[in-house]
């Protein structure tokens, strides 16, 4: 579907009252807040509203405004003038997000050509120029095989890492790419201490799942989710050091749409190597 076809629903002026209504009265049905205690801090997202209505996934003001603090903000000088590549664009809202803080130029893979049409629309609406970004349907590990190796300098990998059972598959492909920086968000199995993987069964059909199914269960697709042990050990089998962003220390005081960030099993953080990886750990 081409995307000046797209007949994609637009937010009207009071989208994010709207939201802030159906946050506070959530917030008092469960007895967390009165509302007088509830701030929807504004954010970058609010100054482009389409984000709200382009995906189902997460499109909460508050979780995609304090992300994009998270995500995009404290990493700008990771960004800046560098060419990204974004692993899952999804509705290409961090590939733009990257765009407006400087980015020089943006590849997002994608598995939902849907989602694909919607960020190039997204693009277009916004007046960002062509030339600055490419958004590619398929499989992010068949894709990211045509990427010429050296030629990324920060990747983001941004909701996609629990999404695949084959995260040493997918860590030597990025290794190939030998990118400086690896900013990685992504949930992890709070609960455990153990270094180990948790792996389950996903619908492929949701919108946030893996497109990937299994040869004997077409409906589902096999992923995992690691400790946060396994995760840093991955990590440094690939000599990547890293840090953490500290969710709680940035006066975060409404946590609406955050609850996975507050309670620690979701993370994140930017890796970064020195020097290039022994080819003998990289496809």
């Amino acid at each position: 579907m081409p995307a000046r076809n797209l007949l994609t629903p637009r937010p009207t002026p009071s989208v994010l009252e709207r939201a802030a209504f159906r946050l506070r009265r959530a917030s008092e049905k469960m007895g967390l807040t009165s509302p007088a205690r509830i701030e929807v801090k504004p954010g970058f997202f609010d100054q482009y509203p389409r984000f709200y209505s382009t995906s189902v996934l997460n499109a909460i003001p508050q979780r995609l405004n304090e992300r994009y603090r998270a995500l995009i903000a404290a990493n700008e000088s990771l960004i800046r003038d560098r060419t990204i590549l974004d692993m899952g664009s999804h509705d290409g809202r961090w590939s733009f997000a990257a765009l407006k803080a400087g980015a020089r130029h943006v590849i997002g893979i994608e598995g939902r050509p849907h989602l694909v049409d919607y960020s190039i629309a997204t693009m277009q609406e916004y007046g960002i120029s062509p030339e600055r970004y490419r958004f590619v349907a398929g499989d992010v590990f068949d894709q990211i095989d045509l990427v010429p190796t050296g030629s990324i300098d920060t990747l983001f990998c941004f909701g996609f890492f629990y999404h695949t059972a084959n995260h040493m598959l997918l860590l030597s492909k990025i290794g190939r790419l030998n990118p400086q920086h690896l900013i990685l968000d992504t949930d992890i199995y709070g609960s455990s201490t153990d270094c180990a993987v948790f792996l389950k069964m996903e619908e492929i059909a949701h919108e946030g799942s893996s497109i990937v199914s299994q040869p004997a269960d077409p409906l589902h697709s096999l992923v995992g989710k690691p400790s946060r042990s396994a995760l840093e050990t991955m990590l440094t089998s690939f000599g990547w050091t890293f840090s953490y962003y500290d969710w709680h220390s940035v006066g975060i005081t409404n946590w609406n749409g955050l609850s996975d960030y507050q309670g620690g099993w979701r993370v994140s953080l930017v890796a970064s190597r020195s020097s290039s990886p022994d080819s003998s750990l990289v496809a």
